[in-house]
């Protein structure tokens, strides 16, 4: 179950860092049902499969259907025990199809026909370690949870994918009357809690997260998140810190740590971190070219911060940074222009 929280923690996170999250996705008019008499031959299929570098299919990974043109997220799933996974009435255009699993993420972009297109993704993974039940190895905290309250953790973390956030809590209450020390219910709740903009219930679940299993890395990093969305840099650094030592390879834990730095006016760590960040992403995550401008903007260098915020923009032409981008867009112009690099 662990692996699951992660996937979704990776989800959430993109959402909410820099209080970006973008409205829309499963209620996107294109995505509903069609109507009796309507075109069906416009819509078609996205369909493929997702498996590690050696082959092996990956089953529970959560794949989003994106619009190609400004990164909204359409529609999600996630693989079967095969690995493959579908998205059906999809009308014809350009798509990203994104597949995170954990801290890795991998995506391929299709052009849907009437026909249908495929999408056949490589985790920048070696193999999956199981833990004998085809599931992800667990810690020890992990194995003393009962199975009834992983059962509700799963209908948890269902219902928060379908954004049923109320009903999410209702699991997620069940779990934890079950077993009270449960580390991944107790994080879910706090990424929960921190997507609707609630820090301080948030730092509250986390901190009880990190009191039950000391080791759980992404309870860190979300505590450093929190933290950094009430503009307490200097205490989100010190969980990022030990996150990012349990989870070496998490893209999220160096951009929290941007995040701090640019907080703290650390603008040339901050843009080591994000660059980090970066490294660990095998496409063009946009927010991060947002985090990048605002670092680069701190450093004084214009020419660079216009051209991260004009390829942001790009992508992201009514995104919810899109007035804020345009507005440091204007002045790192205004500025260039003054005689700045």
């Amino acid at each position: 179950m662990r692996f699951r929280v992660l996937q979704l923690a990776g989800g959430i996170l993109s959402l909410t860092l820099f209080c970006a999250a973008q409205s829309g996705g499963f209620g996107d008019p294109r995505f509903q049902p069609p109507q009796a008499g309507s075109g069906f031959h416009d819509l078609g299929s996205v369909s493929g499969s997702v498996r590690t570098l050696n082959g092996t299919p990956l089953r529970d990974v959560q794949v989003q259907l994106q619009d190609a043109s400004h990164g909204s997220v359409l529609n999600s799933a996630f693989t079967n025990r095969s690995g493959e996974f579908q998205f059906n009435d999809v009308p014809k255009g350009s798509y990203e199809v994104v597949a995170v699993s954990g801290v890795h993420q991998a995506r391929d972009r299709v052009e849907v026909s009437s026909f249908g297109a495929m999408a056949n993704l490589r985790m920048p993974i070696s193999d999956v370690p199981e833990d004998g039940a085809g599931t992800k190895t667990v810690s020890v905290a992990e194995y003393q949870v009962p199975q009834k309250a992983r059962e509700e953790l799963a209908k948890a973390h269902e219902a928060s994918t379908k954004m049923k956030m109320d009903e999410a809590e209702k699991h997620l209450d069940r779990a934890l009357e079950i077993y009270p020390r449960y580390a991944d219910a107790l994080t879910l709740r706090g990424i929960i809690k921190l997507s609707a903009d609630d820090s301080a219930g948030a730092i509250d679940s986390l901190k009880n997260a990190i009191d039950c299993d000391g080791n759980y890395g992404l309870a860190y990093i979300v505590l450093g998140a929190a933290y950094n969305a009430m503009g307490k840099f200097e205490d989100a650094l010190q969980p990022l810190q030990r996150g990012e030592t349990l989870v070496p390879d998490s893209w999220q834990a160096y951009f929290e740590m941007g995040r701090a730095y640019i907080g703290k006016a650390d603008y040339r760590a901050a843009l080591e971190q994000i660059d980090k960040a970066q490294s660990l992403l095998t496409g063009d995550f946009p927010l991060l070219r947002f985090a990048r401008a605002r670092a680069l903007f701190g450093l004084r260098q214009y020419s660079e911060t216009i051209a991260e915020l004009e390829r942001y923009l790009d992508k992201n032409p009514s995104g919810s940074n899109a007035v804020q981008a345009q507005q440091m867009l204007a002045k790192a112009k205004e500025l260039g222009m003054a005689g700045g690099k």
